[in-house]
């Protein structure tokens, strides 16, 4: 069974002072005591994590302080935390039209 995740999309995240900002959508990812942790963040169609990649070791820095700085603001953020709890609650409380439908399917197959 995979963790719950959400797509968070993002808007001004500042990366250095007041000058550089970045826009894109963040994964988080359940971390089993009802909170979260950002996972992976796409900027422009590029994907940056929390350990960096690459083969040039500064592109790899780079970007890892890239996700870093993001992921922080993300995981302090009022709004991200508040969007995760509305998103997980309702993960929680599950699809009653899918428990009726499953029901309704057993009782025609004469499994109930």
């Amino acid at each position: 069974m995979s963790a719950f995740s959400i797509d968070y999309d993002f808007e001004e995240m500042h990366l250095c002072g007041d000058g550089l900002m970045a826009w894109g959508t963040a994964t988080l990812v359940h971390d089993g005591d009802g909170e979260f942790y950002v996972s992976a963040i796409m900027i422009g169609g590029k994907k940056f994590t929390r350990n960096g990649y690459g083969s040039d070791q500064f592109f790899s820095t780079t970007n890892k302080d890239i996700f870093l700085t993001i992921a922080k603001q993300l995981e302090e953020s009022k709004h991200t935390q508040e969007t995760w709890g509305e998103a997980l609650r309702e993960d929680r409380a599950g699809d009653p039209d899918r428990a009726y439908d499953e029901r309704r399917d057993h009782q025609a197959m004469g499994w109930v």
